[in-house]
């Protein structure tokens, strides 16, 4: 070899090591496989090349007036396999090629090399290359998905066909929102859409592909499709879980009370019976639009009321067993009421009522007791008196009839006219047993002015429903010190199934209130069973009264309905080298509703995955209220880069219930991995002619060894 052989072998060698740099750097961002693709095949080949490349195949005796003149075996580079198995043999020196060029490079510039004039037509290429839908009840149709056509070639990419096709092909539908269309084109750099909806009939995974018949290379162009879908199922859910009738006198009915029956599943609701059972079903009476052999479609509701009639005195009881192909299998209604006799009975909201300090002269506020007839007949109140001319009495109660269940409301005031403790006895006289009914008043005359203190509110009712085991959002009240002078507070309390909720500026046991300053109290309602139920806020201070009352109430609600909670909702871990297999985590998956919990399936986008371990075991399983079971999630990344994806807990519950999952995939790199990243399909021009020009050195100075063909 002559010395200028010699510098055109180093040039060679230092252009491939150049390129070599720029091809790592490219390995984590190669484009995915495809046909082989004269287009791309033509830019790898070259020229033209960048000005400051002394050479190519085409400007050397190589393989010169190529395309119009194949001369020097160029028609063996139609075989990309001859031409990897020339690099990896190191045939002519190509052995420096090894690792540089990928089977993809040699296919296309094979196809090139075969068919030159396929470089001036188009190119198709989709993206994503698949689609994978969310879970889908049967019957139900998916949000659509989209993967978009490009052409990269030199002229109009024409769409002959475009259609669903495979195995459950009828499950997927092109939806109209499409901007690619059968019988349409794609103009040279650019593309269009094809959107696609899942549309499953049948539960189960479902696979199909969309597939598009072009002008091309390959003439034929496919989407994976898939997707899982879950049976359609009814669920029940009841506007209640019981029905508590209170007190009916013997002989008496009840007015009618009802509960809905909503069918808040994805499939028909076949009620086969509805069976009374338990201690008393007799004394009561079934009616509403609900029925055995009955149907409530999905979406849909019907009622069922029951009125009360107490064969006997004391609590009677029964129940309603719902049976259907509800996913939680049997509901049950509980009813419950007492029998009294046709005697009235008196019942007190209070026995005592403390007034605290009062200054002489001065009248505090007043404060309230309320009188019910928990009998049967009527109760009939004649009189309402304080035996100390200190205390004063006010309200409706004097002259009231008060059937079974109806109430009135005492007032007391207390005004000192000494300064000494006062005790005295409210009486209620009435036509029942144990009349007069008395109420213990005390207060205190102070010659010191006393602080009054006051509540925003007197009554809270909390509005809707709340299901029982849940807590209600707070209703705020405000106590205010109107003076004068300081007042300290030595209880803030509730009664059972309202709470004091902790919160900034809220008053508590200990605090001391300045003249004219106020505090909050919240309060929420957490019921223990269903029906209307009430309690009392209670706070107690050296004010005036010293004891402030706010009526509290609110209805509870049990919602046969199950409810998928995961722990924890998000999960993220964190960096993981491409390739490996993060450590499983733990998830939980509670049943947080009222009924059983049916999992149908859990779905992981990619890269996560389940994994092995966990005590759910494989779906369909069931969760009973209150129960939970834990699941192994790992985390695999296939390139670098951020991954995000959900985990979905798939049943009978409202809506599933998502995970949130996240991670970072790390592509461990060398030193020749700093070059140059910008590759892809657009860009295989530049750099596949940077190592085919070396390449070109390499074989021209072969060529001039020996003759041409």
């Amino acid at each position: 070899m002559n010395s200028t052989d010699s510098m055109l072998a180093d040039a060679a060698r230092r252009m491939l090591r150049a390129a070599g740099a720029c091809v790592l750097a490219a390995a984590a961002f190669a484009p995915a496989a495809h046909a082989q693709d004269a287009v791309r095949g033509k830019l790898l080949y070259g020229p033209p090349v960048p000005a400051n490349w002394p050479i190519t195949c085409g400007s050397t005796g190589c393989h010169d007036g190529f395309p119009s003149v194949r001369k020097n075996k160029i028609n063996n580079g139609t075989n990309p396999t001859t031409t990897l198995n020339a690099i990896n043999g190191n045939k002519g020196g190509m052995g420096i090629l090894q690792g540089y060029v990928t089977a993809q490079d040699a296919a296309d510039i094979a196809a090139y090399i075969a068919n030159p004039a396929a470089a001036n037509g188009p190119t198709i290429a989709v993206s994503p290359a698949s689609l994978t839908f969310s879970y889908t009840l049967a019957g139900a149709t998916s949000a659509p998905m989209s993967f978009t056509v490009s052409n990269g070639g030199a002229a109009a990419l024409t769409l002959t066909s475009l259609a669903a096709s495979g195995t459950n092909a009828s499950e997927f539908r092109i939806a109209n929102t499409s901007t690619c269309a059968a019988g349409g084109s794609v103009s040279p750099g650019g593309n269009c859409r094809v959107d696609v909806v899942f549309a499953p009939t049948s539960s189960g995974s479902k696979s199909a592909a969309v597939t598009i018949n072009h002008n091309a290379a390959g003439g034929t162009t496919s989407v994976a499709l898939s997707g899982s879908a879950g049976a359609a199922t009814p669920t029940i859910s009841l506007s209640a879980s019981s029905l508590a009738f209170a007190t009916v006198p013997l002989g008496s009915t009840s007015a009618a009370r009802t509960v809905t029956l909503s069918n808040t599943g994805s499939a028909a609701l076949n009620i086969t019976a509805l069976t009374a059972g338990g201690a008393n079903p007799g004394d009561f009476a079934r009616g509403g639009t609900c029925a055995a052999g009955g149907t409530v479609a999905a979406g849909a509701s019907c009622t069922i009321s029951f009125t009360f009639t107490p064969a006997a005195l004391g609590a009677r009881s029964a129940t309603l067993t719902i049976a259907s192909n509800n996913s939680g299998g049997n509901v049950t209604l509980s009813l419950s009421g007492a029998g009294v006799d046709n005697t009235p009975a008196i019942a007190l909201s209070r026995t005592s009522v403390a007034f605290g300090n009062q200054q002489v002269g001065t009248t505090s506020a007043a404060q309230s007791v309320t009188v019910s007839n928990a009998g049967g007949g009527t109760l009939s109140i004649s009189a309402v008196a304080a035996n100390n001319g200190a205390f004063a009495t006010a309200g409706n109660c004097v002259g009231a009839s008060l059937a079974n269940g109806q109430s009135c409301t005492v007032s007391v005031t207390f005004a000192p006219t000494a300064a000494a403790a006062v005790n005295a006895t409210l009486a209620i006289t009435h036509n029942a047993a144990g009349s007069p009914a008395t109420v213990a008043l005390a207060g205190t005359g102070t010659t010191a002015p006393v602080p009054a203190v006051a509540l925003s509110r007197t009554a809270v009712n909390f509005a809707g429903v709340t299901a029982v085991g849940q807590q209600s959002i707070a209703e705020r009240l405000t106590l205010t010190n109107n003076g004068p002078g300081s007042v300290a507070l030595s209880s803030v309390a509730a009664s059972v199934e309202f709470n004091v909720v902790a919160a900034a500026g809220a008053c508590g046991a200990g605090q001391t209130l300045a003249q004219g300053a106020s505090c909050t109290i919240d309060v929420s309602f957490a019921p223990a069973a269903a029906g209307t139920r009430t309690g009392t806020l209670t706070v107690a201070s050296s004010g005036t009264p010293s004891t402030l009352v706010a009526n509290l109430s609110g209805t509870g609600s049990a919602v046969a309905a199950a409810a998928a909670a995961p722990n924890p909702t998000v999960v993220d871990f964190g960096a993981v080298r491409v390739g490996t297999v993060a450590p499983a985590r733990a998830l939980t998956i509670a049943d947080s509703g009222m009924t059983n919990l049916i999992v149908n399936d859990i779905v992981v986008d990619a890269p996560f995955r389940l994994a092995a371990g966990g005590t759910c075991g494989a779906p369909p399983f069931t969760l009973t209220p209150g129960a939970s079971c834990t699941v192994m999630v790992a985390y695999q990344p296939s390139g670098a880069g951020v991954h995000q994806g959900r985990l979905q807990v798939m049943g009978n519950a409202a809506a599933p219930a998502v995970v949130a999952l996240s991670g970072q995939g790390e592509q461990v790199t060398t030193a020749a991995a700093a070059g140059p990243t910008n590759v892809g399909f657009g860009g295989a021009g530049a750099l596949g002619t940077a190592w085919l020009a070396a390449l070109g050195l390499l074989v021209a100075l072969g060529a001039r060894r020996r003759p041409a063909n």
